[in-house]
């Protein structure tokens, strides 16, 4: 059995897109989310995204990380998915998709999405941790915010995952952003992702909890925009806008770029040999 993908990618944060609209297999995708998501093994993505119909909204979005592991949200993953309804349905100009978190709009802004996600509520507010303080707040998933001076300066994989595991956030653990405040008053960032435990190039839920902790403590006014990491080489980690934040009372509203990589079939008996 061949099951049709879709490769995206969102700020360079990517995934592989399954379409079960019309029919869904029997599958266990937490399973098959480890063996595709394998850089030197498989297809390779930082998730799964999984396209279904829903019952609430307009389509359903599941999402798994490379672990396997079922997220509620994905901020980057739900532009992706928009993308590809938009790429195919190129008349709608707004569309309206359930994950396990909310129902979200998404609408199109010429050559990016944007994609409502409600405000974010705060779990935790100046945590102390090694003579700094951490901002935790949940934006479909929860995210600890850390400033810092140098963000190519930060080893993003000990230090996150030191925090994500940290006992005051025990079972579930959080993701860890790392922060800095450009001379422009733009959020440059590096996020350490629950669930990929790893550093990935980008991540909207991230971002948008960054922006909302950035606004809190006055370091910026909305729209607010957001660098995320894009290339790195030995000497310096360079950065290009990737998203901005709107905000108004009740709603923050990320627009970003998504983009269709490549398309393909996966053959399920070689994943899966009886």
């Amino acid at each position: 059995m061949t099951i049709p993908f879709w490769k995206y990618h969102g700020a360079g944060n990517d995934f592989i897109l399954l379409d079960f609209t019309k029919s869904a297999p029997s599958l266990d995708i937490s399973s098959l989310a480890r063996k595709l998501c394998s850089r030197r093994h498989s297809i390779g993505a930082d998730g799964v995204l999984v396209l279904c119909p829903s019952l609430k909204a307009d389509f359903r979005m599941r999402i798994f990380n490379a672990d396997g592991s079922e997220p509620s949200m994905c901020g980057n993953g739900i532009r992706c998915l928009a993308k590809y309804i938009f790429n195919r349905r190129p008349d709608l100009a707004e569309v309206s998709i359930e994950s396990p978190h909310a129902v979200h709009k998404c609408r199109q802004y010429e050559s990016e999405v944007g994609v409502q996600m409600g405000i974010p509520s705060v779990l935790h507010w100046q945590v102390p941790f090694e003579n700094k303080e951490l901002f935790v707040v949940h934006t479909g998933v929860p995210h600890a915010v850390l400033f810092v001076e140098k963000l190519d300066d930060v080893e993003v994989n000990d230090l996150g995952r030191k925090i994500r595991f940290h006992p005051q956030f025990s079972p579930e653990g959080v993701n860890v952003n790392f922060v800095t405040i450009t001379p422009e008053r733009q959020v440059a960032l590096r996020t350490y992702e629950r669930g990929v435990e790893a550093e990935t190039l980008a991540c909207g839920t991230g971002a948008a909890a960054a922006a909302f902790v950035a606004m809190k403590l006055g370091y910026g006014s909305s729209p607010v925009s957001i660098l995320t990491r894009s290339t790195f080489d030995s000497s310096e980690i360079a950065y290009e806008q990737q998203m901005r934040f709107l905000f108004s009372q009740d709603q923050l509203e990320m627009i970003g770029g998504a983009e269709e990589v490549f398309e393909g079939a996966i053959d399920l008996s070689v994943l899966f040999p009886t």
